[in-house]
């Protein structure tokens, strides 16, 4: 590949983030569908789009979930944007550095880096530097979501990704 972007993978990654955009619509019905649905989406751009794809969807959708309030916490403390970005592309460069051999390594790589850098970095970090003036429920809430949720929701989304991208390549 001569490092551009093909017309089909420019397509390819616009629909994929115009889904992210409608699966984050969605955020009132479950964050669990809404986050693995997202990380799902991640990976497929990845692994059929490449580095590129997945590193703008990853960029992307953080400052799309700050300006249609799919994610209350953004509002509240914008700069969460920035820690959302770094997360959703370590799963990205974790699939992307594995897809050739050992897929399922990047995937759990990815999910566990996502979560590690997010939970670390909400609580030693954002919360107490950023968060003093949260309420005592929503500082619980968030340090939640951005901990065992975000990795459950990792985890959920590789394994549709793995699925999808098995019965493509097996087609």
């Amino acid at each position: 590949m001569n490092g551009r972007m093909t017309t089909k993978q420019l397509t390819t990654t616009a629909l994929l983030l115009a889904l992210c955009i409608v699966f984050q619509c969605m955020k009132g019905l479950s964050v669990y569908l809404t986050g693995s649905a997202v990380n799902c989406i991640l990976i497929i751009a990845t692994l059929y789009c490449g580095l590129f794809s997945g590193t703008c969807i990853a960029l992307l959708t953080p400052v799309v979930a700050y300006f249609i309030g799919a994610t209350p916490i953004l509002n509240m403390i914008p700069l969460m944007m920035f820690v959302i970005m770094i997360g959703n592309e370590l799963i990205v460069l974790c699939v992307w550095l594995f897809r050739k051999k050992r897929l399922a390594i990047g995937m759990l790589l990815g999910c566990v880096t996502k979560a590690l850098f997010l939970w670390s970095t909400v609580w030693f970090v954002v919360l107490p530097v950023f968060g003093t003036k949260l309420p005592a429920p929503m500082m619980s809430v968030v340090k939640t979501t951005f901990s065992i949720t975000q990795f459950v929701t990792a985890c959920i989304g590789s394994v549709i990704a793995w699925v999808i991208y098995k019965k493509a390549i097996a087609i």
